[in-house]
């Protein structure tokens, strides 16, 4: 008797939740109020009997009567006070329904969505203030580009080789156009959210996803300009290069689903000593006096395209040459196309090797020697930028957790 009756308990304590919300948000108002804790839970109730009668005419039926009564009530004349003018609440009362109705075959959906519902209810009024006043032309922009890249053009590509060598998938290659542009909206976003305070570290953690190359360069000049914090910006440095390792599994995982186990376990030793770095860092930061840098390490643009792409178009030329570097000198080849990419960053050579290796053409260890070799270099190449750069004081700081990732990179590919 308890498991028939456990979704319509379940339908119950969903409308309740609903409901009281609801009265709370026009509780200390003149409004009339549509529906009350005790109508949404019914209507919460009705859509679980009329699942439970497993009837498609009847359940018709009753969706129609929750929608008329829905607009009956947006329709009625107020009565004691002011009519609220919106329709929140009626359409909130037919998704109940439907949540009720969920509730009888798919509880942890409906629990789901009705935690979701009530929660876009209750943050009505920073959803209003977030779209009037938090963001401008610019940014709505920006997000309605990465959507079509990301939900309309992406499904479009095939998601197959369309080369006789088995090496470019257009729909690999463009989703990693879509990462490179999501990473750097996602770090314009929380350098804009945190403020200046904290947003060094978290743009160079979302800047190290992009091009940890480029953001070790942008930081070291900003360490050069105020050398009286060059252990704030070491910190955004060393961060970047964290997430430079966590976005080379990132692209395993898209181009070669079988070695990203192997992947995960190189790159994720040095992950683990740069963030045990980059804390003790910020604690000692912490305890520091003086006033913290403008650490803003913003993007011009919330979405910068050409950037992304000009980047997706450097995997591609490295993914050709590495090919054609296998097919002629077998997995040296490979080993050393990676050497010469890690100059310029390690996600390139990272995609070749991984695509190589689940096309056959090289062997995982192989694949993994590559992206450590590439790994290796690109170390060399930031701490000589940070030294060059930056100055001797930024070198001295940056240098041993960059060494500390590397001998840890090293050792895990030696051991595993």
């Amino acid at each position: 008797m308890f498991e028939i009756a456990k979704p319509f308990l379940l339908s119950l304590a969903l409308g309740l939740m609903v409901g009281i919300e609801r009265e709370r948000a026009f509780s200390g108002e003149n409004r009339h109020i549509p529906f009350g804790a005790r109508t949404f839970a019914l209507i919460a109730l009705l859509g679980t009997l009329a699942a439970h009668l497993s009837s498609s005419g009847v359940g018709i039926v009753l969706a129609a009567f929750v929608a008329t009564i829905a607009i009956a009530a947006y329709l009625r004349p107020p009565v004691g006070g002011r009519h609220d003018s919106g329709t929140t609440t009626e359409v909130a009362a037919v998704i109940t329904f439907g949540i009720g109705w969920l509730a009888h075959g798919e509880p942890r959906l409906a629990s789901m969505l009705g935690v979701i519902v009530v929660a876009v209810l209750w943050l009505k009024p920073r959803i209003h203030a977030f779209a009037h006043e938090g963001l401008n032309d610019q940014e709505v922009k920006a997000a309605l580009t990465f959507l079509v890249i990301a939900l309309v053009v992406l499904p479009l590509l095939p998601n197959r080789c369309v080369d006789p060598w088995d090496i470019a998938n257009p729909s690999k290659l463009w989703l990693l156009f879509v990462l490179i542009a999501g990473v750097g909206f996602a770090g314009y976003i929380a350098v804009r959210a945190l403020g200046p305070t904290r947003g060094l570290a978290t743009a160079g953690f979302f800047a190290g996803l992009v091009s940890s190359t480029a953001a070790t360069l942008s930081l070291s000049q900003r360490a050069k300009a105020q050398p009286e914090f060059a252990a704030a910006f070491a910190t955004g440095i060393v961060l970047a290069n964290v997430a430079s390792a966590l976005a080379q599994v990132l692209v395993v995982a898209v181009a070669a689903p079988a070695l990203v186990r192997d992947a995960a376990l190189l790159l994720g030793a040095p992950v683990i000593v740069g963030a045990l770095g980059t804390l003790a860092a910020v604690r000692f930061l912490a305890r520091r006096d003086g006033a913290a840098p403008d650490a803003a390490f913003r993007l011009a643009n919330p979405l910068e395209l050409k950037p992304a792409l000009a980047m997706a178009a450097a995997f591609a030329v490295v993914l050709a040459v590495a090919a054609v570097a296998g097919r002629t000198f077998g997995a040296y080849g490979v080993i050393a196309t990676a050497a010469i990419a890690g100059t310029n960053d390690v996600h390139a050579a990272t995609l070749a090797a991984a695509t190589l290796s689940a096309a056959g053409s090289i062997g995982s260890r192989e694949a993994l020697l590559a992206m450590l070799v590439a790994f290796v270099v690109n170390m060399v190449v930031k701490v000589t930028i940070a030294g060059f750069t930056g100055g001797r004081h930024l070198l001295a700081i940056v240098a041993p957790p960059l060494a500390a990732m590397t001998v840890a990179a090293i050792a895990a590919f030696v051991l595993t």
